[in-house]
């Protein structure tokens, strides 16, 4: 009994240094879209604020219908592969999940550019204080969804791997990047300072992501 007692205690210290870190992650990962509406409600006006919060919702929400179902289905598998130390296939099943997502990113960011007019007035027919004062806003905020949504695939082998800890801390040069990022260029520039901030918060951490990810991949082939 004692020795399923130490057991168990085990498996719960391990699942709370794995999951953890996860719940940091989150919560910080919530707090880009905090922030970014905190500091404009500090530098702009309640309708500018109500402006970017209603464009970035749309776009969020356009990748949840059609990039996170995809990326949501490959989880398990990389999971069940894993556990089952089918490594040649998780390094099959991860490269083709990345291509397969960034080819999808280049279609949709064809058809945001071939049709751009239609989009603006998709959105404008959504948020009316939308014009074309703020048409500047889409191509960042897309691209910054798109890389966020990137980086649930680039950051996988992390999990895989049970290094969430390095999640959180990808993810603090992305926060800084953020508050310094919108305390500097918002005043100045206004809601488009926040747009490309946002941009240069997920390239930065699915850079850093991206490159433990390759670097680990690599090292499937000789296991």
């Amino acid at each position: 009994q004692k020795k399923i007692v130490v057991k168990g205690k085990t498996f719960l210290l391990k699942w709370f240094k794995y999951g953890s870190p996860i719940s940091i992650w989150l919560s910080l990962g919530l707090a880009f879209h905090f922030l970014d509406r905190f500091f404009i409600n500090q530098y702009l006006a309640n309708y500018e604020l109500g402006v970017y919060a209603g464009v970035q919702e749309l776009i969020t929400r356009s990748f949840s219908l059609t990039l996170f179902p995809i990326i949501l289905s490959i989880h398990p598998r990389l999971m069940i592969l894993w556990n089952k130390s089918y490594y040649d296939k998780v390094r099959d099943l991860m490269i083709f999940s990345l291509r397969l997502v960034l080819l999808l990113g280049m279609f949709i960011f064809f058809i945001i550019w071939q049709f751009d007019k239609y989009i603006f007035l998709l959105i404008e027919s959504a948020i009316p204080q939308f014009n074309y004062k703020y048409k500047e806003l889409i191509l960042p905020l897309f691209a910054a969804g798109f890389l966020w949504q990137l980086s649930l695939l680039t950051h996988k082998m992390l999990e895989l791997k049970e290094k969430t800890k390095f999640m959180v801390i990808a993810l603090i040069p992305s926060l800084i990047i953020n508050i310094i990022g919108n305390i500097i260029f918002l005043p100045k520039m206004g809601l488009v300072a926040t747009a490309y901030t946002a941009l240069f918060s997920s390239l930065l951490y699915c850079i850093i992501t991206g490159i433990h990810c390759i670097k680990n991949i690599n090292k499937l082939k000789f296991i």
